[in-house]
């Protein structure tokens, strides 16, 4: 559902058997850098997000990055997703880096709102021409 979500974004095309040829097997595999949660509201699982300790084998403070973040279309917008990100980055005391792409406005603007609530508007945001990106940078410390 991800990938057919984003591929609005991506153009991303399924394969001959109907499916989007992705992986996410090392998500669950044991790389202590990858931590999957699920989110859940009444037992329901409305959606997912994925933190990245960036740089953990070489940094013992790695940059924490939201790799992927969904919400399912029909529980978007009740402000299911804004306490999921609050939460997620509540976990963790530490940099961050969050990135959207250009073309992706919903994301973008929700980040930003994120970011903005949650460090009292006290964040760099800068756009890397090279990958089409904007990127957030703020602290949970």
């Amino acid at each position: 559902m991800y990938h057919y979500d984003f591929s609005e974004f991506t153009s991303q095309d399924i394969n001959k058997d109907g499916r989007y040829d992705v992986n996410i097997n090392f998500f669950w595999e044991g790389d202590h850098r990858w931590h999957p949660y699920f989110i859940e509201v009444s037992g329901i699982t409305v959606g997912f997000i994925i933190v990245l300790l960036e740089n953990l084998d070489i940094d013992p403070d790695p940059t924490h990055v939201i790799y992927d973040f969904m919400i399912m279309k029909k529980y978007r917008r009740s402000g299911i997703g804004y306490a999921a990100a609050i939460k997620a980055i509540e976990m963790y005391k530490a940099n961050w880096k969050i990135a959207q792409m250009e073309t992706n406005i919903p994301a973008i603007l929700f980040w930003r709102k994120v970011i903005k609530d949650y460090t009292r508007d006290n964040y760099t945001e800068k756009f890397r021409e090279d990958v089409k990106k904007y990127i957030q940078l703020f602290s949970s410390k």
